[in-house]
This record gives structure tokens, C-alpha cells and sequence, in this order.
């Protein structure tokens, strides 16, 4: 029989961990590997902190700035730059 004490311990490890469980998850992963997008872009303007960038199959969508914080671009040949970004920042720019 086990004492007042006794409940409040921490509950011993099962042989490799069976008795335990992942902790759950209130809210989704913030940032990963699986939420970044390539995109193809035509670059407008660069400037110390955001790039200016236009997507030529959405040419209704003007100007779009991405800030350089949340990003990583290569230029290619002409004005085309390969963008990487988070899903949820090309979603809220209408690039997706």
C-alpha cells in the first residue's frame, strides 16, 4: 500500500520508456523543413532588408515584398530569383 508521499512522486520509467507517451501538442509546429516552399519569381527591387518580387504566372498580383529575415533567394539568370519561404508567408503574400 502506498503512503500519501508516495502519490505524488514522480511514476518510475517502464522498461524503455513504456509507460510513456509523446506530450500532446496544443498548437501546430511552428516552423520545419516540410513547411518551406521553392518558388520562381522575377525580381523587381532589392533593398537592405525585403525584396520586391512579382510571380509572372499571377501578373494581377503586383509587387510583393518579402522581407530577407524570413527568406532565402538565389538569383538566376535575368531578373528570375528562386525563393524559400515558409508556406504560411507565401500563403498571407498570395504567392500560393
Amino acid at each position: 500500500m502506498k503512503d500519501a508521499f508516495e502519490k505524488f512522486q514522480q511514476p518510475e520509467r517502464g522498461r524503455f520508456g513504456d509507460n510513456e507517451s509523446a506530450p500532446s501538442r496544443s498548437h501546430p509546429r511552428v516552423t520545419g523543413a516540410s513547411d518551406l516552399v521553392d518558388l520562381t519569381l522575377q525580381l523587381r527591387q532589392e533593398k537592405p532588408l525585403a525584396i520586391a518580387v512579382t510571380d509572372p504566372a499571377k501578373l494581377s498580383l503586383g509587387w510583393v515584398w518579402l522581407p530577407k529575415s524570413q527568406i532565402e533567394y538565389q538569383k538566376r539568370q535575368g531578373a528570375i530569383v528562386v525563393v524559400t519561404l515558409p508556406e504560411w508567408l507565401a500563403k498571407s503574400k498570395g504567392l500560393i
